[in-house]
């Protein structure tokens, strides 16, 4: 066999040799990523994105590619619990620990049962995250009114028109700066962070916290910021609230009694005729 020969015979086996060895490297990263069940994220995608028939937990893959997570992060890097075909009917299969990369705590609620605490997709979604900075973010500045008042809807003044109606705090007074949004409906103005992350450092440059929560100023203010008639914690936003429902609703029957009286006397003129 002449060299030439052998040369020719040594170029094909090492071309088979390569394509066999580069197609079993691609089959071990397919299975890597994989969880132990065998799912990959385009298996997730098939079975829950939106208009599947798979699974009635779906979500917007356009949305989600679009989010803070969508570009780096699949399903299996959160869903971490979803380790077989029964996963959808186990409860708290789907339970993610944003803490795993996040080194924010959550602080909200820390002080209620544990059971009620709101968690970080009540705020900042499951699917959609946004940086900060977006206006269409749910944790931007001017979402927060919207976003706080699904949780807290009678603190944001979304309901119990009774207890807000007699409050007696001052929405006005001489400011240090006129550009500041000084309104109930700002809840950065006051709850900074320390409630949500418990950060230290201002969130945003509003600066009602330094006079209204500060220790030093406590108490400066007139009536509650957020009243709420309740016999035992604000009895006395209760009684002004009680008063004007009684007010309320005298005024209507005497309106009614008026209106009464005079179709009667529109009638009895028209038998007198």
């Amino acid at each position: 066999m002449n060299r030439k020969r052998m040369k020719i015979i040594c170029c094909c086996t090492l071309a088979v040799v390569t394509f066999l060895f580069t197609t079993a490297m691609g089959s071990g990263q397919h299975s890597a990523s994989k969880t132990e069940s065998g799912y990959s994220p385009e298996d997730c995608i098939e079975c829950h994105r939106t208009g599947s028939d798979e699974s009635e937990r779906q979500i917007s893959i356009s949305e989600y590619e679009e989010s803070v997570h969508g570009q780096e992060i699949t399903c299996l890097d959160c869903h971490t619990e979803v380790v077989d075909d029964e996963h959808q009917a186990t409860e708290g299969s789907g339970t993610v620990d944003c803490s795993a990369c996040h080194e924010q705590e959550n602080r909200h609620g820390v002080n209620g049962p544990e059971e009620d605490r709101p968690q970080c997709h009540d705020c900042h979604t499951r699917h959609n995250m946004l940086t900060k900075t977006d206006p269409a973010s749910t944790v931007h500045p001017d979402q927060f009114s919207a976003t706080c008042s699904a949780c807290h809807a009678m603190a944001s003044g979304k309901t119990d028109y009774f207890s807000w109606f007699p409050s007696f705090q001052i929405a006005s007074h001489p400011k240090a700066d006129f550009a500041g949004d000084y309104s109930d409906a700002n809840c950065l103005g006051c709850h900074q962070g320390g409630a949500a992350h418990g950060e230290e450092e201002p969130l945003v440059d509003q600066d009602c916290h330094k006079c209204h929560r500060s220790p030093e100023m406590e108490g400066a203010m007139w009536g509650k910021i957020h009243p709420t008639a309740d016999r035992k914690k604000q009895p006395a936003v209760f009684a002004a609230a009680s008063i004007y429902q009684v007010s309320i609703v005298i005024g209507v029957v005497l309106l009614l009694g008026r209106f009464f009286r005079s179709q009667a006397r529109v009638h009895s003129k028209k038998n007198e005729e």
